[in-house]
């Protein structure tokens, strides 16, 4: 039996969220920004930032599901190439939803590539890291001239090399900037970065912001750029912090019982750090060099700072936080020499994507 006040308190909330759907209709906050205007009540009230997240994500999902029906003339024949793993599923599910003819090569499946991949509009390529180049250049051969050829995998340089390269036709990186446990596109980033014949993309992009995403203009060499910080960097800290918890042995139930909502946010996205396969959090970090240096120059960096707390160096460590206090400043923060709207501006009409040089 469910308490009294339980039910009480449910039906105010399921109310409270019709009246949000009903809001989303025409609000235009991002939701970077409901999530700033919300994070000190969050905090005082001891609600993980994830649950907050999690309830917006889901509002926009559903939202996404009823008001926006793109309507497709003619259905596009697609192939997934790794359609069954996670991120492959995900597509595969948004795509076939949408009205598509969605098919999927596996491994096993090489030998049926000339049907699968030759009559395909377009080809995601959706495999793990380390074998994405191979993938591209094996089928390459099997493509038509016009068979619009993308990638979804986190690094962008070399894969959208190899694309121009051994593919002839369209060519584009994309990046998802989530994990394959959303429900939609609605309130996510995808990185599009710029190949050969943007126009066979434009479709799949409308289709993508149709569903609430958002999408970002990037070369591949400036995508892989900022993925050294926002991703290879990111998982090795709180990697590390992960570890060094189980080497301690930590009892994180007893922690959380009289930590600070903070510790208690950290803490879950830890943990959904090691909720993920292991092989997919280490092929981020050993990704490319540049990834390996800069995790490297992150580990420099923590032994500097703890040799001055070895030394109890109070003075070097009040004038390192004031530099990084310098840094990141609201001045420095808020006022980017280019906004990231009209970065996007100045590189595309609509869709248009910055030419890269062909490299084949």
């Amino acid at each position: 039996m469910i308490p009294e006040k339980l039910k009480q308190t449910d039906q105010c909330l399921i109310q409270l969220l019709r009246d949000r759907l009903s809001l989303l209709t025409t609000s235009k906050i991002p939701a970077e920004e409901q999530l700033a205007q919300v994070q000190p009540l969050l905090a005082s009230a001891g609600i993980p930032e994830s649950i907050w997240t999690n309830l917006v994500n889901g509002c926009h999902a559903a939202l996404s599901s009823v008001v926006s029906s793109p309507t497709y003339t003619t259905p596009r024949n697609i192939t997934i190439i790794g359609g069954r793993g996670r991120m492959g599923r995900f597509f595969t599910q948004q795509l076939t939803a949408a009205g598509h003819n969605v098919s999927i090569l596996e491994n096993e499946d090489w030998e049926y590539a000339d049907h699968l991949l030759g009559s395909a509009e377009l080809v995601i390529v959706s495999v793990p890291i380390k074998w994405t180049v191979d993938v591209i250049k094996r089928a390459s051969q099997y493509l038509a001239p016009t068979t619009a050829l993308c990638d979804i995998t986190s690094v962008k340089t070399e894969p959208v090399q190899a694309m121009l390269e051994y593919h002839p036709g369209p060519v584009m990186g994309l990046h998802p900037m989530f994990g394959p446990n959303v429900k939609s596109f609605a309130q996510e980033k995808v990185v599009a970065c710029p190949g050969r014949q943007d126009d066979s993309f434009e479709w799949l992009l409308d289709f993508i912001k149709s569903q609430g995403g958002e999408i970002i203009v990037s070369t591949p060499e400036e995508h892989d750029y900022m993925m050294v910080i926002i991703q290879a960097t990111r998982h090795f800290s709180r990697f590390s912090v992960g570890v060094f918890l189980a080497q301690e042995g930590i009892d994180i139930e007893r922690s959380l019982s009289m930590s600070s909502p903070s510790y208690r946010q950290e803490i879950d996205i830890i943990k959904r750090l090691f909720a993920q396969s292991p092989h997919l959090c280490v092929d981020i970090m050993l990704a490319t060099q540049d990834r390996c240096q800069a995790i490297a120059k992150l580990a420099d960096t923590y032994n500097r700072l703890a040799s001055l707390v070895a030394r109890k160096d109070r003075t070097a460590l009040i004038q390192e936080f004031e530099n990084a206090q310098s840094f990141f400043s609201e001045e420095n923060i808020s006022s980017p020499k280019l906004s990231q709207e009209n970065h996007a501006d100045r590189h595309l009409s609509r869709y248009r994507m910055p030419v890269v040089p062909n490299r084949s």
